[in-house]
């Protein structure tokens, strides 16, 4: 049965670790909801930092307010959302058997318990924009196949994965308000915070067929997330260089 965390709020490198540990130690399937707190850039693994720089506000800095994913695509400004990270094994406990079919399965879920809110966003049937994040950074600006948008424009919901062997992990961010970067490029999906989380957490659990138990971090994930935010996140250079542990 799958497992719900509780929600916490903690900066990026927190944040991150979390999730990594998550792929790295956990043995159930394992959903959790997060804050960010202070607002935080997370840049996608392969991104280059000096680019990205450029466009950030002075006050966004790596080490603390700019953080690095092991996931891919654009940078993302974390601030009026409910981020999610989901962990298990692919083609286990209603997982699909490759990475890149859970988006269509979450998305498409989380869609229908939106829509059971009062929210209406549709689905991104073709990819827009700079898929390569070169020209355009931001992973918002550009919506992929499956992505979840507003009537009219605006990104609602996009997520990223990573796997490593059958074990992966994908997390996304379900947009309440735009921010200062992101402009007219994020649409809010209209809904507080705690209907929003409710939609994550509902969808999920009815994409993978399940129903979810809550649960607390174990002693080797909680190992993990320190070990990994010492040895990652706590180096700079893995924002501005990518120089750390293997992803």
């Amino acid at each position: 049965m799958p497992r719900l965390l509780p929600t916490t709020c903690g900066d990026g490198p927190e944040q991150m670790s979390c999730d990594e540990a998550l792929l790295t130690a956990a043995t159930v399937p394992t959903l959790r909801l997060y804050r960010w707190d202070p607002a935080t850039v997370s840049l996608g693994c392969f991104q280059e930092w000096p680019a990205i720089a450029r466009t950030l506000p002075p006050s966004m800095r790596p080490g603390g307010t700019v953080v690095r994913r092991i996931t891919g695509g654009g940078a993302i400004w974390h601030e009026h959302e409910v981020t999610y990270a989901l962990v298990g094994r692919l083609g286990h406990d209603g997982f699909p058997s490759q990475a890149r079919d859970l988006y269509p399965l979450l998305h498409a879920a989380v869609a229908h318990r939106l829509r059971l809110h009062g929210s209406q966003p549709q689905r991104q049937d073709q990819a827009a924009g700079d898929r390569h994040y070169r020209e355009e950074p931001r992973c918002f600006a550009s919506p992929a196949i499956d992505d979840l948008v507003a009537d009219g424009g605006g990104k609602l919901l996009g997520s990223a994965a990573r796997a490593r062997g059958e074990r992966v992990l994908i997390h996304g961010s379900l947009k309440l308000a735009s921010n200062p970067w992101d402009g007219a490029t994020v649409s809010g999906c209209g809904l507080s915070w705690e209907d929003a989380a409710a939609a994550l957490r509902d969808g999920i659990a009815e994409a993978l067929g399940a129903r979810l138990e809550s649960g607390e971090w174990t002693a080797a994930e909680i190992a993990a997330r320190d070990a990994i935010r010492n040895a990652r996140y706590s180096d700079e250079r893995w924002v501005t260089e990518r120089i750390g542990p293997r992803p």
